[in-house]
């Protein structure tokens, strides 16, 4: 059966391993395209069975409609029908054989084929409890980071831009739910309060009822416990007021909420206070000091013919932006060797990732790629040939973390990570940013450009609280990067401790260096 399975999914376009393409599918938008392969299956699975069900209801119809016309003329005058010999002759071997043969067409189940492979289908590869709760997770990210309000993205207004796009009541009233029981409140209140407006009667009622098992007054009954349950009994009776007449368990309830009101003593509020962009993600930060562009020639021979465009983001700590220095062939390479290694995280060791997939693939050291990270860089690339490929899921992120290692993670040979250099593989359409907020520093993903900062000191000790770092939730479209890390040991020759003296003449450098460009 797997194999008539795999057989019937290639062949319409769907990979038959579908299962591993989908583990953990909200946490990578390039993974998720499965998905969108998967329902494109099913629902063709759908019209067939609908088509064979159509095709069975109009056999039917066609017979209905020859016995219904014999059946006017014997109506008005039964026993005259049946004196004429045609008539009666008729009549016999119409029960006799016709209405055999229309019980077996009618106790024939049609499509179930199709019905087989829809569940075949949801049994190898459907989202799991998990990938639901991340993908809930992703969208209440969006409003921690960003302040949007569940009305404005069930209507797909995000950051004061539209999209064609929306939220069901369903998807609410998911929403609501996982709010309620992860105690954020405010959010769950809201999420129903948008759940009963997104609600079309019209539009989804038989639906609703019908295949999904919905009922309107448990809605009601949720949303209104929510309201009751942080003291909102005037908002819970007159929203019940409205409704009451749908369902005699809300006319009951509607009565309970009446009963135990206080009359005359307004409803609690929620504590309003100003939003702050904590995270940094939408902030714009004053132009700093020593910001500056120039080209870079001075690393290698190479860079004289072919410099390097860099910009000086900020001198201490020491971190630059490099344009144009990965191109689309080695973009499209990487894509294509690390999509199908790409595995969640742990998520107990590695907590600050939310909705991410990472890969780690080599690189030869002596790559064009690996030689431009050398040349960016003045670094020895000879010992550190692994490539960590990252792509976003749902409104997927980062926390505040170091690439600092520690002291149990670093070995002999490597010790600890001494530069980073972040490729931006894509634009992101919103979101995404990268922040350093102690650094006051904001960057949003450009294609082709890389970050590079180095996270020890002269004296190779960590400079933990300055480069401390966020990858900002994407909101709309997928983020891919590409991050390198070369570590301390390897470049003992390269770049040796700088003593105090040298130290100072080298940072006076930099300011210098910046000033004049």
């Amino acid at each position: 059966m797997f194999m008539i399975l795999s057989i019937c999914l290639t062949s319409l376009g769907l990979p038959g391993g579908l299962s591993e393409m989908t583990i953990d599918s909200a946490m990578s938008v390039a993974g998720m395209k499965g998905l969108v392969a998967m329902e494109g299956f099913l629902i063709s699975q759908m019209e067939n069975y609908t088509a064979a069900l159509k095709n069975k209801i109009d056999l039917l119809e066609s017979f209905l409609q020859e016995v219904q016309s014999k059946r006017e003329i014997s109506r008005s005058n039964p026993r005259e029908f049946v004196a004429h010999p045609l008539n009666a002759f008729s009549l016999i071997r119409r029960l006799h054989e016709d209405w055999t043969q229309s019980e077996l067409l009618m106790l024939n189940q049609v499509g179930l084929e199709h019905l087989e492979s829809i569940k075949n289908v949801l049994d190898e590869a459907q989202p799991t409890d998990m990938d639901l709760n991340d993908a809930i997770n992703g969208i209440i990210a969006l409003q921690q980071f960003y302040n949007l309000q569940p009305g404005d993205i069930a209507n797909g207004l995000l950051l004061g831009q539209q999209y064609n796009a929306s939220l069901s009541t369903l998807d609410c009233q998911a929403l609501a739910n996982a709010c309620m029981n992860t105690n954020f409140d405010k959010y769950a209140l809201n999420w129903y309060k948008t759940a009963v407006e997104h609600y079309n009667d019209d539009r989804d009622g038989q639906v609703y009822r019908e295949v999904f098992g919905f009922k309107l007054p448990d809605l009601y009954i949720n949303y209104t416990s929510a309201l009751i349950s942080k003291g909102f009994e005037g908002t819970a009776w007159n929203l019940l007021r409205d409704v009451s007449d749908i369902d005699a368990t809300l006319w009951s309830l509607r009565k309970a909420v009446y009963d135990v009101r206080k009359i005359g003593i307004p409803d609690p509020t929620f504590p309003i206070t100003p939003w702050i962009d904590v995270a940094g993600c939408q902030r714009v930060w004053p132009t700093r000091q020593h910001q500056s562009c120039h080209y870079e020639k001075n690393t290698s021979d190479f860079l004289r013919i072919a410099p390097l465009k860099v910009e000086t983001l900020s001198v201490k700590p020491h971190i630059v932006l490099y344009h144009d220095v990965i191109y689309d062939s080695e973009i499209s390479k990487v894509k294509n060797i690390s999509l199908p290694s790409l595995r969640s995280p742990s998520r107990i060791l590695r907590a600050e990732d939310h909705n991410l997939k990472l890969a780690k693939i080599r690189e030869d050291p002596r790559s064009p790629l690996s030689l431009r990270i050398k040349d960016m860089t003045g670094e020895d690339v000879e010992e550190d040939t692994d490539l960590q490929i990252e792509n976003y899921g749902i409104c997927g992120f980062r926390f505040y973390h170091n690439d600092n290692l520690e002291s149990q993670d670093q070995t002999a040979k490597l010790g600890d990570r001494l530069t980073s250099i972040l490729f931006f593989m894509n634009d992101v359409a919103l979101g995404g940013a990268f922040v350093f907020l102690n650094a006051n520093l904001t960057i949003f993903p450009q294609k082709g450009s890389a970050l590079v900062w180095r996270n020890l000191d002269h004296s190779l000790q960590p400079k933990e609280d300055l480069l401390q770092h966020l990858s900002c939730p994407v909101i709309v479209g997928s983020k891919w990067t590409l991050v390198k890390w070369l570590h301390e040991r390897p470049q003992m020759f390269s770049r040796p401790c700088t003593n105090n003296r040298k130290l100072k003449a080298h940072n006076q450098s930099m300011k210098l260096k910046a000033l004049n460009k």
